[in-house]
């Protein structure tokens, strides 16, 4: 996954989720619909700050909610069919504002390199853009302003213009956006290994908070960064072996004795055999084990 999908994505779940300001707003909606189609469109850069990107943004944020839970939830699953008819009602209605292919003229300026850094591109990301805006012109057969005579190599042969698309609102890249990386999906190739097909996107649901996730890797993770700890706490605790906390602290106040205290504590027949009762229970307890190694018992 390159740069600009990972931003894409990890910025589509960040307002989903209800997190995103106005400038990551737009920052997310540049980053689906790439650099050349963003200079191009719909006086994106003019939105920042603006009372329309507000209103859009509040607007459409519970559709792409919709849309990205439907896309990520499980097959067969009650969440799926529930969520199936707004989600293509909305894909499908922002789908028709999408336009048709068009070529706009390629022109990397002190402008359009401003407007790129407030929506988060890198400054390697800007120079990569430059590089390819001039390679273009290199390549390209044109007229300059204000003259008649053509210049150029002639190499590229649709000159110093590249495909676009127009849209109409802000929810229309995501969902150009979405649909490309569906199809990304559709053509990818299967591999003998695949017990069952991967995930169609890469983020998912966390069961416990029920937040849209973009994790660093796909497949690592099952809960958010919050609550991976208490969900993994809990779920110990479900499997835990009969009486460990309880055991376990016995064995912690022992071990804070010192290994004089401790002798004398455990020659009391009673703590022996309260000892011998934690080490049966606690086998398969790797916090109480690490104390009984600890204490060399």
């Amino acid at each position: 996954m390159d740069a600009r999908t990972k931003r894409a994505w990890t910025g589509l779940v960040t307002y989903a989720n209800g997190n995103a300001t106005n400038a990551e707003v737009g920052a997310t909606v540049a980053a689906c619909m790439g650099w050349v189609s963003a200079v191009a469109a719909f006086g994106l850069f003019d939105w920042v700050g603006t009372t329309d990107l507000i209103t859009q943004a509040e607007e459409y944020r519970s559709g792409v909610d919709i849309l990205l839970r439907f896309l990520c939830s499980r097959p067969k699953s009650a969440e799926r069919k529930s969520l199936a008819s707004p989600a293509r009602s909305f894909l499908f209605e922002h789908g028709q504002h999408i336009g048709a292919m068009t070529l706009t003229e390629i022109r990397y300026n002190e402008r359009i390199d401003k407007s790129l850094q407030k929506f988060g591109y890198t400054p390697s990301e800007r120079e990569t853009f430059k590089e390819q805006s001039d390679r273009i012109w290199n390549n390209a057969k044109y007229i300059p302003r204000g003259q008649h005579t053509p210049v150029g190599t002639d190499w590229l042969p649709l000159g110093i213009k590249a495909p676009t698309r127009e849209y109409q609102d802000l929810a229309d890249p995501i969902c150009d956006f979405l649909m490309s990386e569906y199809q990304k999906y559709l053509n990818r190739q299967p591999t003998r290994k695949e017990k069952e097909p991967p995930p169609v996107v890469p983020i998912f649901v966390c069961p416990r908070c029920n937040k849209l996730v973009m994790p660093e890797r796909t497949g690592r993770k099952t809960y958010c960064s919050i609550c991976t700890d208490p969900a993994r706490a809990e779920k110990y605790r479900q499997h835990a072996p009969t009486a460990e906390g309880r055991d376990y602290q016995w064995l912690y106040r022992l071990r804070s004795k010192n290994p004089g205290s401790r002798k004398v504590f455990l020659r009391n027949q009673k703590n022996r055999e309260r000892l011998k009762q934690v080490k049966l229970r606690q086998k398969e307890s790797s916090r109480c084990q690490g104390l009984l190694l600890e204490m060399h018992l």
